[in-house]
């Protein structure tokens, strides 16, 4: 007689450990590569932005100082797992430019790449073993958020916080020698460690940047306490008071996502990179707007009216309160408010990371078209599959034009190129580093399974 199905932790920890470099499609390998890429980038783009600084003093006291293996961006010393895990994580997401994966809503590199640095330098590891643990870990957070897509979103909770927990856990237990039960339990703790509200949409609190950050931290955490035997339960995510209950109440979810297509489908490539440092949901308007002017050949000042046609979803988001988000309350808030974000393409031509400064979300020009920008809800759009956009602008001449984009920007079915990542990388850390150790730091990602340790990729972040 056959016993209980094996719990989702037990399947994925399995599945996991079992997975070998040569054991994803070359492709995905690669793609994991870009993430680690761009995610890194983005951290070194924050390095001198505002809240650096007390990220930073956070994470050293956090962590008893300086003293450690692993690198950070920015510290010059080394400094203890948890505490480069948390510097570098919050950093990389600071400016909300990092990658998501559309239909589970995560950001996939956030958590796993800065707990799987920490574990390959604290270790010892090289970077083969790096490149297949960053897969395991993003196709495992990923299967946690396709077990309700946007319903973790809709009750307030930071799917990206959760899910990256998990991701940090396993990321970090692989590289430091965690397997069976041990590794299984790591993910039981980490369902104990994981959390992120959404309320910082209610006044621009920063604190999302830290999320990533504090999952990398409590991943860590919940490895260490896994590897010295202490145990958390295999049910942890499909159980009675596990993950999905907890946090759903009554809402439905379908545990055989977590586990379905592992080693065959492979979510990965469906990660999307980021063209613009703000929410995701707004890129797709952001892409109309620009080319509804270009079509018109209009100036901001001539501009009426501007309709945006949202689903529920990215209205909830980025559109409501509407008051709110046409004046941004902070620099943070304004990377949430479509109305801001649209005001910037029609005004500066660009939404990049210097149009989200304390000066740039006062700016007078910016908050005039804002003020003109409204919404209808769409139904009919493909969302969360995709994150479109549609809108409708509104002359004073008594023109309109419309623009559409169906899928946004940087997705695998709207894609961007390698290369087109890696400029974007070399805009962002040529904020840190010097242009060519900026190129020698993407030469040396670019070929991460070929080192023998990941000392050539923290020497070169330490600097920044």
């Amino acid at each position: 007689m056959s016993g209980p199905p094996p719990a989702a932790a037990e399947t994925l920890s399995r599945f996991a450990g079992e997975l070998r470099f040569d054991g994803s499609p070359p492709d995905v390998a690669e793609k994991a590569k870009l993430l680690f890429l761009d995610y890194f980038g983005i951290a070194l783009a924050a390095r001198r932005g505002e809240f650096d600084a007390p990220l930073r003093r956070a994470a050293r006291a956090l962590t008893g100082g300086g003293g450690g293996p692993c690198s950070a961006v920015g510290e010059g010393e080394g400094m203890p797992p948890g505490g480069a895990a948390l510097l570098n994580g919050a950093l990389g997401h600071a400016l909300d430019f990092d990658d998501t994966h559309t239909a589970s809503i995560i950001h996939t590199a956030a958590a796993a790449a800065p707990a799987a640095l920490a574990g390959a330098e604290a270790a010892g590891r090289g970077g083969r073993e790096m490149v297949r643990v960053l897969v395991a870990a993003f196709e495992v957070l990923i299967r946690i958020g396709l077990a309700a897509p946007g319903r973790f979103h809709a009750r307030g909770f930071h799917m990206t916080a959760l899910a990256g927990t998990f991701g940090a856990a396993l990321a970090f237990g692989l590289l430091t020698g965690l397997e069976g039960r041990r590794l299984a339990s790591a993910l039981g703790v980490a369902g104990s460690l994981a959390a992120g509200l959404m309320e910082f949409l209610e006044d621009g609190s920063p604190v999302k940047a830290l999320h990533p950050g504090w999952a990398a931290h409590a991943g860590i955490a919940a490895a260490t306490l896994a590897a010295g035997g202490f145990g958390g339960p295999a049910t942890v995510l499909e159980g009675r008071f596990g993950l999905l209950r907890s946090h759903l109440g009554e809402e439905p979810f379908d545990a055989a996502a977590l586990t379905d297509g592992l080693g065959e489908r492979w979510e990965t490539r469906a990660t999307a990179f980021k063209p613009y440092p703000c929410g995701h949901v707004i890129h797709a308007f952001l892409d109309a707007a620009l080319a509804a002017q270009a079509e018109g050949e209009f100036e901001a000042d001539a501009i009426e009216s501007v309709v945006c046609h949202a689903a529920k979803g990215a209205i909830d988001l980025v559109l409501e309160p509407a008051e709110a988000k046409r004046r941004p309350r902070t620099a943070y808030d304004g990377k949430f408010s479509l109305p801001y974000c649209l005001g910037s393409v029609f005004v500066r031509g660009r939404c990049g990371v210097d149009e989200f400064s304390a000066e740039a979300v006062r700016d007078p020009r910016v908050l005039e078209v804002a003020a003109k920008v409204s919404h209808r809800r769409d139904d009919g759009q493909d969302y969360p599959r995709f994150f479109p956009g549609k809108v409708e602008v509104r002359l004073r001449d008594g023109r309109v034009f419309a623009a559409e984009e169906k899928r946004q920007r940087g997705c695998p079915e709207n894609p961007i190129s390698a290369a087109e990542v890696r400029a974007k990388f070399m805009d962002n850390a040529r904020r840190a580093l010097p242009a060519a150790r900026a190129e020698e730091l993407a030469d040396r990602i670019a070929r991460l399974e070929t080192l023998d340790t990941l000392e050539p990729v923290g020497e070169i972040l330490r600097e920044a």
